[in-house]
């Protein structure tokens, strides 16, 4: 009989181990889950080398250095959207991560992040610091609608002040790489047509003409807009730039 209970014991031990293991692996308290990866190249021009990179998510946060092509990568468990910063001396710039996968941060996504400000009815620092915790402002960076919307503003609004076409829209997510033709020439054009300063911070005009672009298409709850709504702002912003100018 003691034989009988010893085996019983020891298997009512091995069953509260398993189901134990089993709950704190389901929790993300253990196993080997390596989490979502958020990766990209810094650029102003040129790479932005030893770059240090914040990343404050909605939920979750990481950091990493960028390589000397610009390039970052970080995995780690998070909910987005994602405040994406690098510093690297004079050299402050913003972006944002929708989820996991490839989210630049240059000159023109911290334009984007101007444009999207306009449009949630808040500065470019107010969009900074709410978004890991505002919930408007946290569905329209995970909207692909709003983004890309937002997007072809702002290479509508360069193309308006600038005469510059870029060699792509979807300049937050293209993969490139410093020195090669395409998503980093368009930052050459960019800085020697004098829209973006030698920090790569957007020139003050052009800030300000993207707050009001988006401002002129406003999202409400991080909604979609109409499609002739973020069209005419974009349109009309332009001639306000012209008269900047």
């Amino acid at each position: 009989m003691k034989l009988v209970n010893t085996r019983a014991w020891r298997a009512l031990q091995l069953g509260s181990i398993a189901i134990a293991s089993s709950a704190l692996v389901a929790c993300g308290g253990g196993g080997d889950s390596p989490g979502s990866t958020i990766k990209g190249t810094a650029a102003v021009g040129a790479p932005v080398a030893n770059g240090a990179i914040q990343i404050s998510c909605k939920n979750g946060s990481s950091s990493a250095t960028s390589n000397s092509n610009g390039g970052y990568s970080s995995t780690f468990h998070f909910d987005g959207p994602c405040l994406l910063t690098v510093t690297s001396g004079s050299i402050v710039l913003n972006s944002f991560a929708a989820g996991a996968g490839t989210y630049n941060i240059t000159p023109l996504t911290q334009l984007l992040l101007s444009y999207l400000a306009g449009q949630l009815g808040t500065t470019l620092n107010g969009l900074i610091a709410g978004i890991t915790t505002n919930a408007s402002y946290q569905r329209a960076l995970t909207n692909s609608t709003v983004i890309a919307n937002a997007e072809n503003a702002v290479a509508q609004l360069i193309k308006s002040l600038y005469g510059v076409t870029l060699s792509t829209n979807s300049f937050l997510t293209v993969s490139f790489t410093p020195g090669q033709p395409g998503a980093d020439a368009d930052l050459d054009a960019l800085l020697g047509a004098g829209a973006i300063t030698s920090n790569g911070q957007p020139a003050a005009t052009l800030a300000s003409a993207a707050l009001a672009a988006g401002a002129a298409a406003p999202i409400s709850g991080g909604g979609t807009p109409p499609p002739t709504g973020g069209t005419g702002g974009t349109g009309g912003t332009g001639g306000t730039g012209g008269t900047g100018t």
